[in-house]
């Protein structure tokens, strides 16, 4: 890694992030020339599945070079990183709360907690959820997942011998998915997701051995993908009631898990051909989103105050200025959040 972080990662980090700021704050329509452009902004489901094969990738490689593999210092490491900027958008989501009530409003403990141990979920478009994200914040969503696939990798790499790692992986994503047709829930629908999570484990890995990049490579792993979708797919069928129930149905049970499930294999296909087209035309569409991929974690869980439901520019009457505006206020907060506060407290903890 040059500086410690592979440049493409971090330019797709960040671009992903502004994408799901755009899928939440542009309409749906967006005619140019008789064209709905705004169409290609529907796709924010999909960019939590780059953030997800992002994070496996990233996490293997830090955990291989890493010379302390204990379980405190990675605990402690994957604790600050995901918890000290999140700490300070509770601050904001109450905050903006009081304000608009004027008065100490209600805090939501309930849902504090079940976010603060890392249970939430969308409760609108899931069944059995355990937790709403807190604050209506519907992006915490994931980070629920993060912090369990963070745990279990932990788990997995450090118990299971190395030749038999993938074997139980496959055994367990696939069982997970299987169990899911029956009842969905929490634990079921974790160990589901972490096979798109693998995704970027089985692309560290390849790298870190300096092996080829080829659809050859990938195929075993992806009949694992396959036989998921398939269960989705199965899933959707003798679940498809479910679509009238809820509000959005392209975006909930059952119809969304396949397509993250659709849209991770692409990604996995996708990423070995333009690695062998060496990235053409990559720096061209995506190099400039490196310069916000540094707090693009802040940007990710804080836009829905700070752009989304923003309204104290609202008076000025233009708003493709009022929401640029938000935008980049949004981007300073983040900055100022996970580049200078996080990183301080950072040092301060781990002395580096």
């Amino acid at each position: 890694m040059k500086k410690n972080r592979l440049e493409k990662l971090e330019a797709i980090r960040g671009f992903a992030a502004l994408y799901v700021v755009l899928f939440h704050t542009l309409p749906q329509k967006i005619l140019l020339a008789g064209v709905n452009v705004g169409a290609i902004f529907r796709f924010g489901p999909e960019a939590v599945i780059v953030f997800f094969a992002l994070s496996g990738f990233v996490i293997k490689y830090t955990f291989e070079k890493s010379a302390d593999k204990s379980f405190r210092f990675y605990f402690i490491r994957r604790f600050i990183r995901l918890y000290i900027p999140l700490f300070f958008i509770f601050i904001l989501g109450y905050g903006l709360k009081c304000y608009s009530e004027g008065k100490l409003a209600d805090p939501e403990w309930g849902s504090l907690f079940g976010n603060l141990f890392m249970l939430q979920d969308v409760i609108s478009q899931k069944p059995n959820v355990i937790s709403p994200a807190y604050m209506g914040n519907g992006v915490l969503w994931s980070l629920s997942y993060e912090w369990w696939f963070y745990m279990l990798f932990f788990f997995l790499a450090t118990r299971i011998p190395s030749a038999k790692l993938n074997k139980w992986v496959n055994i367990m994503v696939i069982v997970a998915a299987a169990t899911y047709v029956v009842y969905p829930f929490i634990v079921n629908r974790l160990v589901m997701y972490f096979a798109i999570w693998w995704i970027g484990v089985l692309f560290a890995d390849m790298y870190l051995k300096k092996e080829t990049y080829s659809i050859k490579s990938i195929m075993p792993y992806a009949y694992v993908l396959f036989a998921i979708a398939a269960i989705l797919g199965l899933n959707l069928y003798i679940h498809y009631n479910y679509t009238k129930i809820y509000t959005y149905p392209l975006v909930a049970y059952p119809f969304i898990e396949l397509r993250h499930f659709v849209f991770a294999i692409m990604v996995m296909f996708g990423a070995v051909l333009w690695k062998n087209l060496n990235w053409w035309g990559f720096n061209a569409a995506f190099g400039i989103f490196k310069y916000i991929a540094p707090c693009s974690y802040v940007i990710y869980i804080s836009h829905h105050y700070l752009v989304v439901e923003a309204t104290y520019l609202s008076g000025i009457g233009n708003k493709v200025l009022e929401y640029g505006l938000y935008i980049v206020i949004m981007i300073l907060f983040s900055y100022v959040v996970e580049v200078t506060i996080y990183n301080r407290i950072r040092k301060l903890i781990l002395g580096k």
